[in-house]
C-alpha cells in the first residue's frame, strides 16, 4: 500500500503511518504463514518420500523372505527325495547280496541268477534274512537248471565239523561247499575271511 493514495485520502500523516504499520504487520503474518506452509509441506514431501521407501523395503524384504523359504523348501525336498532313494538304493543292494550269497555255492554264476529270480516274492528282513528266498531258489533251479552246477556228493561235512570260527580253518573248497546259513555265519564271525574267499 503507498503513502501517497492515503494522503490523496486527505489522511493526516500519523493517520497514514499507522494504516501502513498495520499492513505491514498483515502481511508479516501471511508470509510466516507461507513460509509455514512451506514447511509443512517440506516435512510432508520428506514423510511421504520415507514411506514409499519404508514400503518398498518391506516389499523387498517380503519377497527375499519368500524367495529364501521357496529356496529352503526346495532343497528340503530335494534331499528328502536322495534320502528316500539312498535307501532304497542300499535295501536293494542288501537284496542282491542276499541272493548271491544264498547261491554262491550251488550257481554257476550268482550275477545270472540275480538277474533272473523273481524279486517281488522277496522281503528283505531287518536282521538280513530274506523272506521268501528259499523257495524263490528252488523254483528258480527247477525253471532254470542250467543256472546251477550240478551238486556232486562228496561225502564229508563242510569245514568236516570244524568250526567257522577259526580264522584259517574255512578253505574255497569248503567255502563252496557251505550252506547258505554257515555263508551267513562266517560273514558275521569272520567278515574279513569271508571277503577273502568271495575275492
Amino acid at each position: 500500500m503507498k503513502r501517497e493514495f492515503l494522503r490523496g485520502l486527505g489522511l493526516e500523516e500519523d493517520t497514514v503511518q499507522k494504516i501502513v504499520d498495520e499492513h505491514h504487520d498483515t502481511l508479516r503474518q501471511f508470509k510466516d504463514k507461507a513460509q509455514q506452509v512451506d514447511s509443512l509441506q517440506e516435512q510432508l514431501d520428506k514423510a511421504n518420500k520415507e514411506l514409499e521407501n519404508r514400503d518398498q523395503q518391506i516389499t523387498d524384504l517380503q519377497k527375499a523372505k519368500d524367495g529364501d523359504n521357496q529356496e529352503l523348501k526346495d532343497k528340503l525336498e530335494q534331499y528328502k527325495q536322495e534320502n528316500s532313494q539312498y535307501q532304497a538304493d542300499m535295501k536293494e543292494l542288501k537284496l542282491n547280496n542276499a541272493i548271491k550269497l544264498a547261491v554262491a555255492k550251488d550257481a554257476n554264476d550268482a550275477n545270472d541268477v540275480l538277474l533272473m529270480i523273481d524279486k517281488s516274492t522277496l522281503e528283505l528282513l531287518e536282521d538280513g534274512t530274506v523272506k521268501g528266498l528259499e523257495e524263490a531258489v528252488k523254483g528258480l533251479q527247477e525253471a532254470k537248471p542250467y543256472l546251477f552246477a550240478d551238486k556232486k556228493a562228496t561225502g564229508r561235512t563242510p569245514n568236516d565239523g570244524q568250526s567257522l570260527n577259526a580264522k584259517d580253518s574255512v578253505t574255497k573248497e569248503d567255502f563252496k561247499n557251505m550252506s547258505y546259513t554257515e555263508h551267513v555265519a562266517l560273514l558275521n564271525n569272520d567278515p574279513e575271511k569271508y571277503r577273502e574267499l568271495t575275492k
